[in-house]
């Protein structure tokens, strides 16, 4: 079953993804109280776009990074606490009914932290990290930004990220803290990596 009448606030990290992000934030507005695009530094129109589109939109001047942007994304959905607050990406790889799916886990108490799988990886370095948190923390693919959380486990922890561990450090510290993380596999329209990690 899935669940589309939970109070979801989803939050978009975008830099300079005007072809896709007007079609990904209207794809969502029918099933998520809040849409916050981050427009993170953008030099072409993506914060319009995502505006036009029905988006709340928090722009920085310069290019700040995922991670940053993310965080202020999250304080943003904070201040109405909704049920569920969720990342998904601007590039329009996910689809929203695998967010749908992810969701119905965390409001039908399954879980507190949901993440998406994604079929496959391309880089080996996201492989090792993959390995790695999948043995030590039960998170398979850390780096996928289709992830959903109970809105408990940011209030308990108080962040979304202060290192740069591109999306990856609130799931990892609510598993640290005892959090029920379950994994899904997703379908991915386009396999992008954020290279960033490995440069």
């Amino acid at each position: 079953m899935i669940l589309t009448n939970s109070k979801i606030t989803v939050v978009i990290p975008a830099f300079n993804e005007e072809k896709t992000i007007g079609e990904v934030v209207r794809s969502l507005v029918l099933y998520c109280n809040e849409i916050i695009v981050v427009n993170d530094g953008s030099s072409d129109d993506t914060g319009k776009k995502a505006l036009e589109a029905g988006a709340i939109v928090i722009s920085h001047d310069v290019n700040k990074g995922y991670d940053v942007s993310v965080d202020d994304g999250f304080k943003k959905a904070a201040e109405h606490k909704p049920a569920i607050i969720a990342t998904f990406d601007a590039d329009g790889q996910h689809q929203v009914g695998d967010l749908l799916k992810l969701a119905d886990l965390v409001k039908s108490g399954q879980a507190d932290v949901a993440i998406g799988k994604r079929p496959n990886f391309t880089h080996v370095m996201e492989r090792i990290f993959a390995f790695y948190t999948s043995w030590r923390f039960n998170i398979p693919d850390p780096l996928v930004g289709l992830k959903v959380y109970s809105y408990k486990v940011y209030e308990k922890i108080g962040h979304f990220a202060t290192m740069d561990l591109i999306g990856s450090q609130l799931c990892i510290e609510a598993a640290k803290a005892g959090f029920k993380i379950v994994s899904l596999p997703i379908k991915v329209l386009r396999a992008l990596i954020r290279v960033i990690l490995f440069e």
